[in-house]
Formats: structure tokens, C-alpha cells, sequence
């Protein structure tokens, strides 16, 4: 067998006691644990579908004029607005995976869909031409991010980079950068501030974690990440997905809460605006 944060099928709703605890101590040493493998589920096809329904759609518009979006496209919302988005989102076999992570009571917080066209450069900051990042408010909320490979993610067509272990480091990388202690553009210089500031883990490397479609994994809030540049000349898909625990309080950097869904066990703690799912799209 591959070891756990390599490709290969694994599920915590197929394996043993022994490999479930495997992949949770692999995962909260590390930051980030997977590929599994979900398949080509009705849930995925269906959602490709749309996507690429949409991009269609938006690619035959007039520039001049501008028609409604489909919820599927919602940035960051999408897991209150679209069906489509909620039923990838939350299969059985994703959710077993969080649950091993979080506990058997589960709040969906965020679902937002990726497109990345030809020569796009992965997730970059128009502001401030920045590729690499941590998710902060996951960060402090000790939450899951689920990746979904809609279509496949690799290092041609673009596919997520992490670097191991760095989630435990409580970095503020935006202020580093201003201090000019790394560039945020450039992934050695993330290697360098990382083996500056934990010479004990150093030297720190990069993994990249390609995906097959149908393909998930899953990293811990504060993990330094980035995305690798699309050089296919297919547009790349993807679905990404958050979860917590109800017990902390999930708010926006404005301090106004952010809609939830309940999708395991139940929330006795009420300190979270909780919404229903979707029921269309």
C-alpha cells in the first residue's frame, strides 16, 4: 500500500480502525492528507455539467451586456444557493472522512466552485500578485477544506501546493511579505522563511497534490498553500468545501457570521447562523 498523502483510493468509510487513525495522524501532523478516491459520482457529473454549461454560456454573452449568474458560480455562498454544489459537497463518503476529522457534529460553512482556464496562473491576489496564501478565517476556526477534482488537477493542468507541517506555524504571511521577509510570489522563498522560522523541520519541501476527476483531499486551516499554473489547453474544474465544528463561532473578517448548514449530528451549541440546504439551483 502507498503511504497515506500519496495517490491512492482510501476512505475512512472502507478501511479499518487502524488506517482510520493513520490518516488522522497523518493529517494533523502534516496539514493535508489524501487523494481519495469518490469517482465519477451522479453528483460530480451532474455538476461538470453545469459548469461547463456555464462557461458556455458566459463565453457567448455580449460584453455589453450582462445576464444573471448561476448559483453554481457563487463565490463562497455556493453551499447555500446551489444543489448542485450541496450534493458533491456533502456525500456520504466525504462527509465519514470529516467527521473522522472533527467529530460526529458537522457544519458546512463554504463551497464556492474553480474554473481555471488556459495560462491561468492558479489562485493569484490581483491586488497584490500573490499565489501563495493560508485560508485564514479556516485557520482560526480549526476547520476541514475539502479540495474536489472536478476534472483532473495535475501539475500541467494545475493542481494544488502545500508545504507540510506549516499549519501549525501561525504565520501572517501578508505582514512578512511588508517586512520583506518572503515573497509571496515565489515558492522558494516560502521554503526559506519556513526553514528560517522551524529550522527543526527544515528543510521544508513542497508537495503537490495531483488529483484524477472524482478525485478529493483534504488540508487544515493555516497550511501554507498555492496553485500551480494551468498549461493544458483545457479549462480545469474544481469544488472546494469547508467544514467545522459547531461549537466555535464562524464570522467573517467584519465579525458578521457567515450561513451554515447542518449536514451531521446536530448543533445544541446555536452560535452560528444556520441555514436550510438548497433546494435548487
Amino acid at each position: 500500500m502507498q503511504s497515506i498523502g500519496s495517490s491512492q483510493t482510501y476512505s475512512s468509510s472502507q478501511t479499518n480502525l487502524n488506517q482510520t487513525e493513520q490518516k488522522v495522524s497523518f493529517f494533523e501532523k502534516e496539514g493535508f492528507v489524501g487523494p481519495f478516491t469518490l469517482g465519477q459520482t451522479a453528483s460530480l457529473v451532474a455538476l461538470r455539467d453545469a459548469m461547463s454549461k456555464e462557461i458556455e454560456n458566459s463565453q457567448a454573452q455580449d460584453t455589453s451586456t450582462e445576464s444573471p449568474q448561476s448559483p453554481v458560480m457563487d463565490r463562497r455562498i455556493a453551499h447555500i444557493t446551489s444543489k448542485l454544489v450541496y450534493d458533491l459537497s456533502t456525500e456520504p463518503q466525504i462527509l465519514d472522512d470529516v467527521a473522522d476529522f472533527l467529530g460526529s457534529n458537522l457544519l458546512f460553512w463554504m463551497a464556492e466552485t474553480i474554473v481555471r482556464e488556459p495560462g491561468h496562473d492558479g489562485h493569484i491576489v490581483k491586488k497584490t500578485g500573490q499565489i501563495w496564501h493560508i485560508d485564514v478565517i479556516n485557520g482560526w476556526i480549526k476547520g476541514v477544506h475539502t479540495s474536489i477534482a472536478v476534472t483532473d488537477m495535475t501539475m500541467k493542468t494545475g493542481c494544488l501546493l502545500v508545504i507540510p507541517g506549516t499549519h501549525k506555524y501561525d504565520a501572517d504571511l501578508p505582514a512578512l511579505e511588508e517586512a520583506g521577509e518572503c515573497d509571496l510570489t515565489d515558492a522558494s522563498s516560502l521554503l526559506r522563511l519556513a526553514d528560517r522560522m522551524h529550522p527543526e523541520n527544515a528543510p521544508h519541501q513542497i508537495k503537490a497534490i495531483e488529483m484524477k476527476a472524482g478525485q478529493y483531499c483534504f488540508t487544515r486551516g493555516g497550511i501554507w498553500h498555492g496553485v500551480s499554473r494551468n498549461n493544458d489547453t483545457r479549462t480545469r474544474f474544481g469544488l472546494v468545501a469547508r467544514f467545522a465544528r459547531p461549537d466555535v463561532e464562524i464570522k467573517n473578517f467584519a465579525g458578521n457570521p457567515i450561513p451554515c448548514i447542518v449536514v451531521r449530528g446536530e448543533d445544541s451549541h446555536q452560535l452560528n447562523l444556520l441555514k436550510t440546504p438548497p433546494e435548487k439551483d
